[in-house]
C-alpha cells in the first residue's frame, strides 16, 4: 500500500522538487520540510520509515485521483474523507465511505481530532500529530499503560497469523523462507521444551515469558489476558535478572488496541518516551529502544497479547525476532487451551467421582451431559425409599477386630450399590451399616416401587451367597432387614457448601426407615402405598398394623413375598 498526493511540492529553502509524497526531510539540502508544532498526517511504510504530510486548511483523502491525498488501498473509498481546520482545530469527516472511518478504533461520521490520534482508512493507518511530544502515560498498580497513538509511527512490520504456518517443501524458492521455517520450528520445540504439559496457568504464563527470554534478548516482557469484561488483564511479568526488579512494564495502549483489533504482531523501532514519562519515577520505562507485542489466538478468538521490549540500541528487535515472537504466542495460545481443556477434564472426571458414588453409571452420563439435573434448590417428588440394616450389628463389632469389621463393611456396601443400581436407582448415602437408596429422583421412574422391591428381594439372595463365602472362611454371617416406602418427599442438593450431597427428606424417608427397623433378618416390610403402587408385579403378605414412631395412627404393613423360584435362582432377573 502506499499514499500518493496529487500536487507536487519543492522544498522552500532550496526549491528542490520533492515528489511525490513528499519526503520529511529535504534530499537536497538535508533542512527539515516540516515545522516544529505544525499539524500532520503521518504514515509508517514496511521498511521502518516514515511519510510526514503537513495538513492545510482542507484535505481530502480517498482512493480517486481529484484528492489531495490519494489512497491506493481497495478498501478506500473514491471520496472517503476530508480534513478541514475549523475554529483552530483539525476536525476529520466521513464522506459517507463503504468501509468507514475510523479514530482510535472507533467509527465515526465527524470528530475533532487530537494529538496522538489513529485515523485508519481501509487498511491505511495515519496518525495526526500537533506536538513533538507524546501524550502523558496512565498508570495503574504494577503496570504503565501509555495512551495514544504514537506507537504507530515507529511501526516496522507486522505479522498475519497465516505466516505462522509451514510451507510445503516444493513451495519452498529461497533460502529465507528455509530460514524462517527453521525459526518457527526453533521456536516451536523450545517453547515445547520449557512449557511441557503445564496444566496450570500461571505456569503456562511464566514459562512462556521465559522461553521467549530464552530466545529473544528482551528487558521486560508482560501476558495480558482477555477478561471477561472484554477487557485485558495484566496476568504474568518478566524482567532480565541483571537490570534488577524495577518498577513498571511499560506498553502503548494504543499497540494492544492494535494487535487486538487486527489480529497481527506489531513491531516498534523505539518505544514512546514523553517529558513526563522520562521525569516519573518509572524506572523501567526509560531507555526502552524497541518493543513488539503479539496476539494469543485460540479457536478463532484473541485471547490476549504476548508483549516484549528491550532497551538495547544496538541489536534491537528486528521483523525475524517478531516472526519468532508470532510462532511462541502461537505455541502459547495453544498451550493456554490445553491447559484449559485439561483443568475441565480434571474437574468433570471429580464431578464424575462423586456422582458414581451414588448414581448408576447410565446415570452419571446423562448428569454429567447435563440432560438430567440435579436440582440444588429441593423439589417435592413422587419417589420410593429404601432402607437396610444388617441385624445384631452391634454384637458382631464387639466380636470381631476392628479392621475385620471395616472389610466386611466394604464388602458388603459394594454388593449392595451394585445391586441398587442394577434396577436404577441411586445409593442416597451410608449411615453406620446401613444403606439408603432412592427410585425415582433425579430420574423419574413410573415403575419405581417395583424396582425398589425387586432391588430389596435381590438384596436378600445376594446376601445369602455372600453368607455361603464368610461361613467357608470361619466368619459369622450377617442378617439384613429391608423397609421400604412410596409418597412425596423433597429431593435436591442439600448440606453445607464444603459437603454438599444429593438426598431427600419429608416423612416418605422416615416411613421407610421405621420400616426397616421392624424387619427382621431376611425380610423385605413395605408400605401400603409402596404395595399399591407395585400391584401385582410384587407378592406381598399383609402384618397386623404398626405404630412406628413420628406417626399417630398405625402403619399398614405388608411382607414381601418371593416369587417362585426365586430362591433357586443363582441370579435374579432384573427389571
Amino acid at each position: 500500500m502506499s499514499l500518493k498526493v496529487v500536487k507536487t511540492a519543492s522544498c522552500p529553502n532550496c526549491k528542490t522538487a520533492l515528489g511525490t509524497p513528499p519526503p520529511s526531510v529535504c534530499p537536497n539540502c538535508g533542512k527539515s520540510l516540516v515545522a516544529p508544532g505544525q499539524p500532520r498526517l503521518v504514515m509508517a511504510r514496511a521498511d521502518g520509515k516514515q511519510v510526514i504530510f503537513p495538513l492545510n486548511q482542507r484535505v481530502t483523502l480517498g482512493r480517486h485521483p481529484a484528492n489531495v491525498a490519494q489512497l491506493d488501498d481497495r478498501e478506500v473509498s473514491k471520496e472517503h474523507a476530508v480534513i478541514e481546520a475549523v475554529g483552530g482545530a483539525f476536525r476529520i469527516k466521513d464522506l459517507n465511505s463503504s468501509n468507514g472511518t475510523f479514530v482510535n478504533g472507533r467509527r465515526v461520521a465527524e470528530l475533532a481530532l487530537r494529538d496522538g490520534d489513529e485515523i485508519r482508512l481501509g487498511a491505511t493507518r495515519l496518525q495526526f500529530r500537533v506536538s513533538a511530544g507524546a501524550p502523558a502515560p496512565s498508570r495503574t498498580s504494577g503496570f504503565t499503560v501509555m495512551p495514544g497513538a504514537n506507537v504507530l509511527s515507529n511501526v516496522l512490520a507486522s505479522v498475519r497469523g497465516e505466516e505462522a504456518d509451514f510451507k510445503p517443501e516444493a513451495d519452498i524458492r529461497d533460502a529465507e523462507a528455509l530460514r524462517r521455517d527453521y525459526e518457527k520450528l526453533r521456536a516451536a520445540l523450545e517453547f515445547q521444551r520449557q512449557v511441557g504439559i503445564e496444566t496450570e496457568l500461571s505456569a503456562v504464563l511464566t514459562k512462556t515469558l521465559a522461553a521467549a527470554f530464552d530466545m529473544l534478548k528482551a528487558d521486560n516482557g508482560a501476558i495480558l489476558l482477555k477478561g471477561s469484561d472484554g477487557k485485558l488483564h495484566l496476568e504474568a511479568t518478566r524482567r532480565r535478572a541483571e537490570k534488577g526488579n524495577q518498577d513498571d512494564v511499560v506498553v502503548s495502549a494504543t499497540l494492544l488496541d492494535r494487535v487486538m483489533a487486527s489480529r497481527e504482531g506489531v513491531l516498534t523501532a523505539d518505544a514512546i518516551m514523553d517529558e513526563r514519562f522520562v521525569a516519573s519515577k518509572s524506572i523501567v520505562a526509560q531507555g526502552i529502544r524497541s518493543a513488539m507485542a503479539v496476539p494469543l489466538i485460540s479457536k478463532g478468538e484473541v485471547r490476549g497479547v504476548l508483549f516484549l521490549d528491550t532497551r538495547e540500541r544496538t541489536g534491537a528487535f528486528t521483523d525475524k525476532d517478531l516472526r519468532i515472537l508470532s510462532a511462541i504466542g502461537s505455541q502459547a495460545a495453544a498451550a493456554l487451551e490445553s491447559a484449559e481443556l485439561r483443568r475441565a477434564l480434571a474437574a468433570e472426571e471429580r464431578e464424575r467421582d462423586n456422582l458414581a458414588r451414588f448414581l448408576p453409571p447410565v446415570l452419571v452420563d446423562q448428569v454429567a451431559k447435563g440432560e438430567i439435573q440435579l436440582q440444588d434448590a429441593g423439589e417435592l417428588r413422587n419417589i420410593t425409599v429404601l432402607f437396610s440394616d444388617i441385624r445384631g450389628f452391634t454384637s458382631l463389632a464387639e466380636t470381631s477386630e476392628p479392621q475385620e469389621v471395616v472389610r466386611m463393611l466394604k464388602e458388603y456396601f459394594e454388593l449392595m450399590a451394585e445391586v441398587v443400581f442394577s434396577h436404577r436407582g441411586i445409593v442416597d448415602k451410608f449411615i453406620g451399616d446401613a444403606v439408603m437408596a432412592l427410585w425415582g429422583a433425579p430420574e423419574p421412574l413410573e415403575d419405581s416401587a417395583v424396582r425398589a422391591c425387586r432391588a430389596a428381594m435381590e438384596m436378600q439372595m445376594r446376601l445369602r451367597e455372600f453368607n455361603a463365602q464368610r461361613l467357608r472362611a470361619s466368619r459369622a454371617p450377617v442378617g439384613v432387614g429391608v423397609g421400604i416406602n412410596t409418597g412425596l418427599a423433597v429431593v435436591g442438593v442439600m448440606g453445607s457448601s464444603r459437603r454438599p450431597e444429593y438426598t431427600a427428606i419429608g416423612d416418605t424417608v422416615n416411613v421407610a426407615s421405621r420400616l426397616c427397623g421392624l424387619a427382621g433378618a431376611g425380610e423385605v416390610l413395605i408400605s401400603a402405598e409402596t404395595a399399591r403402587e407395585a400391584g401385582d408385579a410384587i407378592g406381598t403378605t399383609p402384618l397386623p398394623a404398626a405404630q412406628v414412631k413420628g406417626r399417630t395412627q398405625r402403619v399398614a404393613v405388608f411382607k414381601v413375598t418371593p416369587p417362585k423360584g426365586f430362591e433357586d435362582e443363582p441370579t435374579f432377573v432384573r427389571g
